[in-house]
């Protein structure tokens, strides 16, 4: 069959971020077309499961309010979702049920109501009204001026008795015992928002696809685009503090009040790595394209007015993804960077990586510490004398007892004049001439420790772009060997994403956060130090941010490793941060293998 590249592409720009996971391509061995066999063998709670958790009685049982904005629903599709509710093997709910189905929605995004569903609409409130005869815990309101999703969500919110509230979609169904793992949750900690993971379902209900495992939280992830998306569950004072639901943003309400909660918290954000939500496929939306661009438009508001409410100095755009953006952070008062390059490359490479700090970078205050421990290429030296005769902010710093890269940046910090340290290694070399500009933008953020980049190799594909902690050994590269306009899982690959651990070759640190930790530990003789510091860094509250368009380019080498230093290291990580390596990466989803490819399941 010929495939019409023209009307493919014109097909994903008609759609938003939800539609194209669905035509994601990622290995059909992990969640891809073997998923539906996985849930239902691996995944899917059993029926001895289900009677044991009805009969669980828990210390802390709070009622949870599934608010419900109805809208001319097929019968399937709304009987599907009450008995999902019904089904529940935690019993402490209610379910609020507002229908706006006789009035049209917000006509920028839906067509006028037809006739047909004018007469859908009566069998909708006589099939709720059915089930209310025998279940008291749902409660419904007609409306007669239809509010828009927003305006109609915010009657059931003032409808609700709970102590947490979630909505649910009018045509999508909970996995059963999704409201039994929340509940779990909160046993452990007053958690005021938790959120699950969620597949595709066929719109019979028969068979699942294309998984959405998600990280625990990621506030960069979240900044950009929803990826926490259906059913997180907000504790009720929360939810009414920050006001609920604006209609001003209908499309991407959801977004909206998700970026509202999380600038309110007062408590903790929990993610539940289980599948809870099966959204449905359904091919009679009548959304389009505009409905999808208006939606894109929304969105990004959504997100600058987030911006401006924290204070930032980031500027908000659009990425090539739909539904997807980014933000620049400015660097106010432009504060001096200290760039500590390790020597362990070539002359050539040294020569090309410092040049290129002096020939268009779009950041200037800066300066430059290389260590260097090759006391015998007398043209190298050579090159250095004449580089710090003409460049006053270059500084070389030569001991030949020095071996490793570990020591280079111990030794090179202690030099640095700035509030922010960038580590380099001399086989790195500058792909955007932005990208200082754009880590240091995001490092001087009063929440983040540590930034890097993505690193292509020489061969145009990705050699990294941040790392998992605990697969396949101690780490994972991520998106290794992807091209520029590949897409990763959840297109992890080109927006920005928070991480536990980053590459030692580029990575840019607050000078207050680098020394609160001590620096990097001694201990440690071989990089896995870095993996070290990270980790203390972590401790300590702040996030560590990949940017996906600081974009550098990584020149492959052989570094000189002590393979008995190595493992020795090695087995002091382990000994020292053995409870996470046994938890897991919480920016790697646990449905994920542990040995193998990424992003299989």
């Amino acid at each position: 069959m010929k495939f019409d590249i023209k009307k493919g592409i014109n097909y994903i720009k008609d759609k938003n971020i939800n539609d194209i996971w669905s035509m994601m391509k990622y290995k059909m061995s992990g969640p891809g077309l073997a998923y539906n066999g996985w849930y239902k063998e691996k995944h899917e709670t059993d029926e001895e499961e289900l009677a044991r958790q009805r009969e669980h009685i828990f210390g802390y049982s709070p009622l949870i309010s599934i608010l419900v904005p109805v809208y001319v629903t097929p019968e399937l599709f709304l009987r599907g979702m009450i008995e999902s509710v019904i089904k529940q093997t935690y019993t402490n709910w209610e379910l609020i049920l507002v229908d706006g189905s006789r009035k049209p929605e917000n006509p920028e995004i839906k067509e006028d109501i037809s006739v047909y569903d004018k007469v859908y609409s009566l069998e909708t409130e006589r099939i709720i009204m059915q089930y209310m005869e025998t279940e008291p815990r749902i409660k419904y309101r007609l409306m007669e001026d239809n509010l828009g999703v927003s305006g109609n969500t915010n009657i059931a919110l003032s409808m609700s008795e709970g102590e947490y509230m979630a909505v649910l979609k009018h045509d999508d169904v909970l996995a059963e015992d999704a409201l039994y793992h929340i509940v779990m949750a909160l046993q452990e900690d007053n958690y005021e928002l938790i959120y699950g993971d969620e597949d595709r379902m066929s719109a019979d209900g028969n068979k699942f696809s294309n998984p959405i495992f998600k990280p625990d939280y990621s506030p960069d992830l979240l900044n950009s685009y929803n990826y926490i998306f259906h059913f997180p569950v907000v504790k009720m004072s929360l939810a009414r503090a920050v006001g609920g639901f604006h209609s001003e943003f209908d499309g991407a309400q959801d977004y909206d009040f998700l970026l509202r909660c999380v600038e309110n918290l007062t408590g903790r954000i929990k993610h539940i790595p289980r599948i809870l939500y099966h959204w449905r496929k359904n091919n009679n939306s009548k959304e389009g394209k505009h409905a999808k661009e208006y939606v894109q438009d929304i969105g990004k508001r959504a997100l600058v007015e987030h911006v401006k409410r924290l204070g930032l100095y980031g500027t908000v755009g659009d990425t090539d993804i739909p539904s997807a953006y980014k933000i620049v952070y400015e660097t106010p008062g432009n504060p001096l960077l200290s760039i500590v390059i390790s020597s362990v490359s070539t002359t050539e490479h040294i020569k090309k990586l410092i040049s290129s700090f002096f020939d268009g970078v779009r950041y200037s205050n800066f300066e430059i510490i290389v260590v260097e421990n090759n006391v015998e290429d007398g043209s190298r030296l050579n090159y250095y004398t004449k580089m710090e005769s003409i460049r006053s902010n270059l500084h070389v710093y030569i001991d030949e007892d020095i071996k490793t890269s570990a020591e280079m940046r111990r030794y090179g910090a202690s030099f640095a004049k700035g509030n922010y340290l960038l580590f380099l290694d001399s086989n790195m070399a500058i792909r955007n001439t932005s990208s200082l500009g754009y880590m240091l933008g995001a490092c001087m953020r009063e929440d983040v420790g540590i930034v890097t980049g993505t690193l292509y190799g020489e061969n145009e594909t990705i050699y990294e772009k941040g790392r998992v902690l605990g697969i396949n050994g101690l780490y994972s590269p991520l998106h290794k060997g992807l091209k520029e306009n590949d897409w990763s899982y959840m297109w992890l690959n080109k927006v920005s994403t928070n991480h536990c651990i980053v590459s030692p070759s580029c990575m840019m640190v607050k000078k207050s956060v680098f020394d609160s930790v001590g620096g990097i530990s001694d201990k440690f003789k071989t990089d896995i130090g870095i993996m070290d510091f990270c980790l203390k860094v972590n401790e300590l509250k702040f996030n560590t941010v990949c940017l996906a368009d600081a974009v550098w380019t990584y020149k492959a080498y052989e570094p000189v490793v002590d393979k008995g230093e190595l493992a020795k290291d090695k087995d002091l990580f382990s000994i020292l941060w053995g409870n996470l390596l046994t938890q897991g990466d919480p920016y790697y989803n646990k449905n994920f293998t542990q040995e193998g490819d990424l992003f299989d399941i």
